[in-house]
């Protein structure tokens, strides 16, 4: 899947280390030491962002480890993609007509 450059360029305003990558029919942005909410432990993880539906989600964001900190949430969602585990919340967005900014915001606020 192709992700206009503008969109691209406007996450890095809020992930500068980012690249793309596909595995397993998916397109996959993985954001390096992303920054989370206050309170959460730990406060930077490694992130795994699927902009596209995928397991009954519109879109799912994976994190290298599980947050502590954060509300309680159901953590359903383990899967191996590039090499690395990843853990995932139980977290619906309605994303119709989001960039990839307003998605990957809409999926921390899940932490917050």
């Amino acid at each position: 899947m192709f992700f206009p450059e503008g969109q691209i360029d406007e996450l890095k305003t809020i992930a500068p280390n980012l690249s793309v990558a596909q595995e397993g029919g998916y397109t996959y942005v993985f954001i390096e030491n992303l920054r989370l909410p206050n309170n959460c432990q730990p406060a930077v993880v490694n992130a795994l962002l699927c902009p596209t539906p995928r397991d009954g989600y519109n879109s799912r964001l994976f994190f290298s480890e599980m947050i502590n900190g954060a509300p309680a949430r159901n953590w359903n969602g383990q899967i191996r993609v590039l090499g690395t585990n990843w853990y995932g919340i139980s977290w619906q967005i309605q994303q119709s007509g989001l960039r990839l900014s307003e998605i990957l915001i809409n999926h921390i606020n899940a932490l917050r």
